[in-house]
């Protein structure tokens, strides 16, 4: 599977690429969003998972800009945050599409999630 992380955290990206290289995914990275729709306009991507706060365009910018394209409106995407009113972010969460965890995360959580035991 290929999965986009849309990450600013060093620290974040590489706790990723380990538990995705442990279960035998491809990750593919971007900085903030603006990367994040070059990367989609290249490669295909089977699941996203993104910062909410970034510079340059944060990861509801980026959500939107993803959904209104049909070609990536079933996309699944993972909502990763640290601010503590997630309102906003359950605001744009489309339950059968979107998910989301909130930082900092448990590995096992994250694991759970890729083996579909949470949805």
């Amino acid at each position: 599977m290929n999965i986009l992380a849309v990450e600013d955290e060093p620290e974040y990206l590489e706790m990723l690429q380990m538990v995705m290289s442990s279960l035998g995914h491809s990750l593919i990275i971007a900085r903030n969003g603006i990367e994040a729709i070059r990367v989609m306009e290249k490669e295909k991507i089977d699941v996203i998972m993104s910062d909410v706060s970034m510079p340059t365009m944060d990861g509801i910018e980026f959500h939107e800009r993803l959904r209104s394209k049909p070609e990536f409106a079933n996309t699944p995407f993972i909502f990763l945050t640290g601010i503590n009113n997630l309102q906003e972010v359950q605001a744009v969460c489309q339950p059968d599409r979107d998910l989301l965890l909130q930082k900092p995360f448990p590995v096992d959580k994250l694991l759970k999630m890729f083996a579909g035991q949470i949805k």
